[in-house]
């Protein structure tokens, strides 16, 4: 072979060694490019996770702020509740005086009812009652004449161990005469309750004046 053939191959060879090294070159190049977008990639995904985490988390502390506050709104009606409940109950040993109330009027004479409980072993006898804002109060019941309701006066009233009494419309009441202002719905005022061995103080509430039981009756105390 002369070397003029063995340049010409020599060139050939180096020729045909130019595509494959170029294709490499292209093959490294985007290779590193696709290292790039996934690292990049990556990095974007963990930024959502971290913001989808981020959002979450923040999202359960707003879910927890609103599950305290909710229940420490609870908390504050019961607490409310519970204080009205122990306005509406007035205890002496073994007595219990529950939901003293009277109906709305401007007349100078009033009804007043409550419930009487006697938890205790023995009996216990209500005598009568005052009020600052009556001139007297009696025990009386209640009657129809010709159509018209009487309220006549009544002697002591025993409670027996274990029972109750309950002052209601149409029965038993105590009376309260000569009022001196009237008493209007939303009202209350103080009364004392007599017993043949104490007196007990409870606070009276002014319901409607069609009112027929108090409006927390049925309340557990």
């Amino acid at each position: 072979m002369t070397p003029k053939s063995l340049i010409s191959l020599a060139l050939l060879a180096a020729l045909a060694g130019l595509p494959a090294q170029a294709h490499d070159d292209h093959s490294a190049d985007t290779a590193a490019d696709h290292a790039d977008d996934g690292e990049h990639g990556h990095e974007e995904d963990h930024g959502h996770d971290d913001e989808h985490g981020h959002e979450e988390e923040h999202g359960h502390d707003d879910d927890h702020g609103h599950d305290d506050q909710h229940a420490h709104e609870e908390d504050h009606a019961h607490e409310e509740e519970a204080a009205s409940d122990d306005a509406h109950l007035s205890t002496m040993g073994d007595v219990r005086l529950l939901h003293g109330w009277t109906r709305a009027t401007d007349a100078d004479t009033a009804l007043v009812f409550v419930e009487i409980e006697n938890t205790g072993d023995t009996p216990v006898t209500l005598t009568g009652g005052a009020a600052d804002l009556a001139e007297s109060a009696a025990l009386v019941g209640f009657t129809l004449e010709d159509g018209t309701p009487v309220y006549p006066e009544l002697p002591a009233l025993p409670v027996a161990p274990g029972t109750e009494m309950v002052l209601a419309p149409q029965g038993v009441a105590l009376r309260l005469d000569g009022l001196s202002r009237e008493l209007a719905e939303g009202d209350s005022f103080d009364l004392t309750l007599a017993f043949d061995e104490a007196e007990v103080d409870l606070t009276v509430e002014v319901e409607a004046a069609d009112a027929t039981q108090h409006s927390h009756a049925g309340h557990a105390h």
